[in-house]
């Protein structure tokens, strides 16, 4: 009788522990799974964001998940793959089947960047911060380069534009840093996000 105690004591004493280490080993598995996974989409295009450079990483996509929907559940909307993470209301995923171009927005999914500095990954949610050199051009700009005006801040000298579904962002950033009328051009990257308690 004594002994069954005294089992029954160490079993309890020793539980914690064991589930500490299984904890401990699951995590370093999806650290090592993740990595690998980071190794094999990177080496694609560079872009710079914020004074931060990022790398595009091919057959990884993000989506919103919706009001009422599981993380799993946008992802099979998605049409399946593997969840990497999810940041914000957000999920970053590997893509089932691989976009026509790695930098578009479809509409329904975002490219998704790799910074090699912090080993974040980042969603490039399709949107433009243009300086002009001169305001009174925002709008012909825009419509020159088949985009969205998100919002105009002429005393910063500033447009913010919005890719159409199907347009590569990263293109379209080229296409703008090239015309004469703006002065710069940046693709927005999203590495951090906040959510509301």
């Amino acid at each position: 009788m004594n002994i069954r105690k005294i089992v029954l004591l160490m079993a309890l004493v020793m539980l914690p522990i064991l589930t500490q280490a299984a904890d401990k080993a699951a995590a370093t598995a999806a650290a090592t799974e993740r990595a690998t996974l980071l190794q094999t989409a990177g080496g694609g295009l560079s872009i710079t964001s914020n004074s931060q450079q990022y790398q595009i990483l091919s057959g990884v996509r993000a989506a919103e998940v919706q009001t009422n929907e599981q993380p799993q559940q946008a992802l099979t909307r998605m049409g399946g793959g593997k969840l990497i993470e999810t940041k914000g209301s957000f999920i970053v995923f590997t893509a089932q089947q691989a976009p026509t171009s790695v930098t578009s927005v479809n509409g329904t999914s975002y490219p998704a960047a790799y910074n090699p500095r912090t080993g974040g990954i980042a969603i490039v949610p399709g949107s433009l911060n243009v300086k002009l050199k001169n305001m009174a051009n925002a709008a012909a700009v825009a419509k020159d380069h088949g985009l969205d005006v998100v919002r105009v801040f002429a005393h910063l000298q500033t447009a913010f534009y919005k890719v159409k579904p199907g347009q590569d962002v990263v293109a379209v950033a080229a296409a703008l840093a090239a015309d004469a009328r703006v002065a710069s051009a940046e693709v927005e990257v999203i590495e951090h996000i906040n959510l509301p308690n």
